[in-house]
């Protein structure tokens, strides 16, 4: 109760004001400098800075104040921009062709003269795109729109884009392109799109992203308008990770409408014509058939010009791989008429057909739609609204190899289904203060069965080394993982001067159901049985399993609240789990060339679910166990994680060298802390003791 008070309240203290941060996803970009007299070098207040998106026709604007010095926050990354200086008696001044990068502050000083009066006339200073970022301090690698646009890749997925920073590292993660960053393992990063989480919260995912189980991406590529790929920004309100942070943000629709329609296809005649090779070693002339087709279209434009615009992408993915086998190379002592006189006989005694062996095909299908409306309400307030849909089936079908031979309807059917929305308000009050809202919410729903009807799990020696398998996928037979992630961002700014204050907080809420019941259905294993007094009546695994003799080796895992079987029972485990945490920021311009960054961080995660609690164990089996010589150093069940405060200083710097932005020196020092994946901590609901049982029996009387 005292946790969920604790909840409660920081919602209300984070709702109720304007310096509060839920998540830390980066969305906007931002320009900022002084503007002076070129010939006194003296500051300009009140001189009227305007930045206009050229495309949208989105404007954003601000004053200087006492000190020249102005800033303007939460502002559509892109471009291009023309930035425009105005100020009574001075010659105008303006900077065309700004694109402005992810998460980037563009500096712009204004030197103003006195040639001319008329406020018409405007002076193109510089024409610009690649531009240092006058408020990096860390490591970070910044993929803009049209690297995403001509950068090959042929999985289309978010690692082929975060492999441009030199310390992420590509590997397989076993459903697809996992990202690892700075050595850290990928359950460590962040993932943010449109500033809403979207890494696997939970950790099963060897991608590390949501859906990732089925090898799916969360996103179209062609719905993403930038990546940056941070390792260590120093500055606090980018937390939740000890690998890296990966923020995107997605395409918005301008005052032109704009699209394409696209189609990628693969097959084996676009592939090598020799020298293949299979996981057993089989070599092959040539690649069997296979294809891998994406369907895609992407559409934007606007609803009332230079004020409501929106943008749609949709994206089918269909791919077939087909998995053959020869049984000619099979080294087991059955031979494939054995074979299909084992099949046959399960179908006519069971009734379950155990399918194919030889040619098994895996397929992985996806349906995706993302739609996004840009508004901009007034001068002050800048809306935009961002829904998408991921859907997936994938079956990872068995193959057989030359030591084992694996029957199709074992094979593991996974469905995904992903919902994420994000809302973002950026508001511009004054030349003093200015305020970003984003909220945001995923649900994440994954379901993993047996490809066929229930059945238990059979698995029959076939050989030394070799094994024949069919039945259900031992794994699956009780599989369930529901995620719902809430995220809000708040981040209020204070401008004095050269300061740039910044006041926050953060809360992200989890919850988390997973059922796991291995062997649901049981599992049997037939090793043969042997005669050590007359090896002539030696029964074989085969016959020990068509005669009707005792298996083995039995094993079955099921629920202990109720007596059901499958994805219906209620041992689910579900908890929940928030991380509350409070930043304060001071970003001091020193000079022209020198920009320093100081804040501090405080993180508390925040467990309100209870934990079960076993009192046999804590009665008896405890006390067996210290009886027995082991300290359990007072574990109990029933207990769990408290909220220690997590403390995260930073300081960084970012140094012009030459004053000309041609060369500059970035660096810093602090703490990261990361979530955890749920993973990890959910076994305490789930392996308590209570919730799911097991049994394992091994027959060793050869009858």
């Amino acid at each position: 109760m005292r946790n969920l008070y604790l909840i409660a309240l920081a919602l209300l203290l984070v709702l109720s004001t304007t310096a509060a941060s839920f998540a830390q996803g980066v969305t906007t970009a931002s320009v900022f400098g002084r503007a002076i007299d070129e010939s006194t070098e003296e500051p300009l207040i009140g001189a009227t800075v305007q930045a206009v998106h050229t495309p949208s026709g989105t404007t954003y604007g601000n004053v200087t104040d006492l000190d020249g010095f102005y800033r303007i926050p939460g502002m559509r990354v892109g471009g291009p921009y023309t930035i425009t200086v105005t100020y009574v008696g001075y010659q105008p001044l303006a900077e065309q062709g700004v694109y402005l990068q992810l998460g980037q502050s563009f500096q712009y000083n204004p030197e103003m003269g006195t040639d001319a009066v008329e406020l018409e006339g405007i002076e193109v200073i510089a024409n610009r795109s690649d531009v240092f970022d006058g408020n990096r301090t860390g490591q970070e690698t910044s993929i803009s729109e049209e690297q995403v646009e001509v950068l090959p890749t042929v999985s289309r997925s978010i690692a082929d884009y975060a492999r441009l920073n030199p310390l992420a590292k590509i590997g397989e993660g076993g459903d697809g392109l996992s990202i690892e960053i700075a050595g850290q393992n990928n359950r460590f990063n962040a993932i943010y799109i449109d500033g809403a989480v979207n890494n696997d919260a939970f950790g099963l995912s060897g991608t590390g992203t949501n859906g990732g189980q089925t090898g799916v991406s969360p996103i179209s590529i062609d719905a993403i308008e930038q990546f940056v790929v941070s390792v260590a920004p120093f500055d606090v309100r980018q937390s939740g990770f000890a690998g890296g942070s990966i923020n995107a943000v997605t395409r918005s629709g301008t005052n032109d409408i704009e699209g394409s329609a696209y189609y990628f296809f693969r097959n084996e005649n676009l592939t090598r014509k020799d020298a293949f090779e299979n996981e057993d070693g089989f070599r092959f002339n040539e690649a069997a058939p296979f294809s891998a087709k994406t369907y895609g279209f992407r559409v934007g434009g606007p609803i009332i010009k230079d004020k409501l615009f929106f943008f749609v992408n949709g994206e089918l993915q269909r791919d077939e791989t087909p998995q053959p086998f020869d049984i000619g190379n099979y080294e087991g002592q059955s031979s494939a008429a054995d074979i299909d006189n084992l099949s046959s006989f399960v179908q006519s005694n069971f009734g379950y057909d155990v399918g194919t062996y030889d040619n098994n095909t895996a397929f992985l299908n996806s349906d995706k739609i993302l739609v996004k409306l840009d508004y901009n309400i007034n001068r002050i307030h800048k809306l935009s609204l961002r829904h998408s849909y991921t859907g997936a089936e994938n079956l990872e079908a068995r193959n057989s190899g030359n030591r084992n031979i694996n029957f199709i309807n074992g094979s593991e059917f996974f469905i995904s289904n992903t919902h994420s929305t994000a809302l973002e308000v950026n508001s511009v009050f004054d030349n003093n203060t200015a305020n970003n809202l984003t909220i945001g919410a995923t649900f994440v729903r994954d379901d993993r069965d047996p490809l066929g009807p229930d059945f238990p799990t059979v698995r029959i020696a076939d050989g030394d080394d070799e094994t024949i398998q069919f039945g259900a996928e031992r794994f699956s037979t009780a599989n369930l993982l529901n995620q719902d992630a809430i995220n809000i961002k708040n981040d209020f700014n204070i401008y004095k001067g050269a300061h740039n204050i910044l006041i926050g907080a953060n809360l992200d809420i989890f919850r988390a159901g997973n059922l796991f019941i291995r062997e649901n259905f049981g599992s049997y294993q037939y090793f043969g049985i042997e005669d050590a007094d007359d090896p002539t009546n030696d029964v074989s695994a085969i016959d020990q399993f068509t005669q009707g003799l005792p298996a083995s080796r039995y094993d079955r895992s099921f629920s202990q609240v109720d007596n059901v079987t499958g994805d219906d029972s209620d041992a689910i485990a579900e908890f929940n789990q928030s991380l509350l945490g409070v930043y304060f920021q001071d970003e001091f311009q020193v000079n022209n060339k020198l920009r320093l960054t100081g804040g501090l961080r405080f993180d508390i995660p925040i467990w309100p679910t209870d934990v079960p609690s076993n009192e046999e164990f804590n009665t008896q089996t405890v006390a067996q166990l210290q009886a027995a010589g082991y300290d359990l150093r007072g574990a109990r069940t029933g207990q769990f994680i408290g909220g220690t405060v997590l403390f995260s200083p930073r300081l960084g710097f970012n140094f012009d060298v030459l004053g000309d932005q041609s060369l500059q020196i970035r660096g810093g020092i602090g703490r990261f802390t990361s979530r955890i994946p749920l993973v990890w901590p959910g076994g305490a609901f789930n392996n308590y003791g209570l919730n799911v049982g097991g049994v394992r029996e091994f027959n060793t009387s050869g009858v």
